[in-house]
């Protein structure tokens, strides 16, 4: 290697290091024998695929095949869309999870009979695993992500924010469902129909709670109702499970639930509304004071 070789090698590496000891996440790129222990120490090691040499592409951990800075850009992005993505959905199908326990617990506890028949509980299974493994991975990015700092590689995957989240929004779905049924259970219209409206109930609140947790800053209103295709038809096709189910006297039979009235159509859909949209009243007032402060920080 020549003096001049040498020196890049020592400088790169040294550059590497000294970012890393200030606490930075550092990428750094190359594509020469020279560029490979820089490679090898920074964070992300990203080697040339078309002019770079066996012994960089082999220290780093990405290869670009275009040789195109532009696509460290856009790989930057994917990642952090797939991430929030990931977390956004298993937010949403824990909150669910830990709603639907505590809404047959309850029941028990207060010695009256569950809120869900098995064959219920089957289907409502099956429309949150698609939400959970379908709707989410298509969701778009939200503004500002490529504005954000690094995330900590320290942090954990469901940290107290998410946490919080979690039980937040199922304490919502859980009062909606809960509170329909024993309503309707305790007016006496029968225990198929205290259970039918908990059905419905839950069916619409998670679809609801779904729209809401598409995004974690932004409400959903300026991002758009129809901006994520999948979720919109996975939306329609639980509304229209749930019309079949109640109205098709051979799907009620199959899936043990009854008829509805309007009025009891608009109370199922107002707690639904009631027990997931106010997280969206939250995220207004988030913003509001956002920008506020920043207002005032500008003054």
């Amino acid at each position: 290697m020549t003096p001049i070789g040498h020196f890049i090698l020592r400088q790169s590496l040294r550059i590497v290091r000294a970012l890393q000891g200030c606490g930075e996440i550092v990428a750094a790129t190359g594509d020469g024998i020279n560029d490979a222990p820089a490679l090898a120490a920074a964070d992300v090691g990203i080697a040339m695929g078309q002019t770079g040499t066996d012994v960089a592409r082999q220290a780093a951990d990405m290869v670009l095949a275009d040789d195109n800075f532009a696509t460290i850009v856009h790989a930057v992005e994917e990642g952090r869309v797939s991430f929030d993505n990931l977390r956004k959905g298993v937010r949403y199908y824990l909150a669910c999870k830990a709603a639907l326990v505590s809404i047959a617990l309850l029941p028990v506890l207060l010695g009256v009979p569950v809120p869900f028949a098995p064959i219920q509980i089957i289907l409502m299974e099956l429309f949150m695993d698609l939400a959970a493994s379908a709707a989410f991975v298509a969701e778009p990015a939200e503004a500002g992500l490529m504005r954000r700092p690094p995330r900590d590689p320290k942090a954990r995957f469901l940290d107290r924010s998410v946490v919080r989240s979690i039980f937040v929004s199922a304490t919502g779905l859980f009062a909606a469902v809960c509170g329909i049924y024993l309503a309707t259970w305790h007016s006496g219209a029968g225990l198929v129909t205290a259970q039918t409206m908990a059905f419905a109930t839950w069916l619409l609140g998670h679809v609801f709670l779904a729209l809401n947790l598409r995004t974690e800053r932004e409400p959903l209103f300026r991002v758009g109702f129809l901006t994520n295709g999948v979720m919109v038809v996975w939306a329609m096709a639980t509304a229209a499970l749930l019309l079949v189910a109640t109205l098709v006297p051979a799907a009620q039979r199959l899936i043990k639930v009854t008829s509805l009235s309007p009025g009891q159509w608009a109370l199922a859909v107002g707690a639904a509304l009631a027990g997931t949209f106010w997280l969206e009243a939250r995220k207004l007032v988030r913003e509001i004071r956002t920008g506020k402060s920043r207002e005032s920080a500008v003054a």
